[in-house]
């Protein structure tokens, strides 16, 4: 078994902070898209796309405010793979992101 180290939690915290950020980022857009083209498709379009789209927006405004516990389960499931970082992840949570890296490690031992 590997020693859990403050670079390896320093790791999979930024990773995750990244995952969340990166997917925070296109949600946003996407809500953006979709708030301008609404009307558009009321308008022109069949009901069925304006349906459509305001069950996507329902599902990715639900994503966006459960951010966290997503984006870790990504970062788990990416980072589980590599063995230096497996036992590690495995021992995390999805709020430790947010706790200092010190904190995390204390809780381990």
């Amino acid at each position: 078994m590997s020693e859990i180290s403050l670079e390896t939690i320093k790791k999979i915290q930024d990773s995750q902070r990244n995952t969340k950020i990166t997917i925070g980022s296109i949600i946003g857009i996407f809500l953006i898209i979709f708030f301008f083209s609404f009307a558009s498709l009321v308008d022109k379009a069949p009901p069925i796309f304006f349906i459509i789209e305001t069950i996507i927006a329902i599902i990715l405004t639900v994503i966006l405010f459960s951010l966290n516990r997503v984006s870790f389960a990504i970062v788990k499931f990416r980072k589980s793979k590599q063995p230096e970082l497996k036992e590690t992840v495995e021992k995390m949570d999805k709020n430790d992101v947010d706790k200092k890296t010190d904190n995390v490690l204390a809780s381990f031992q």
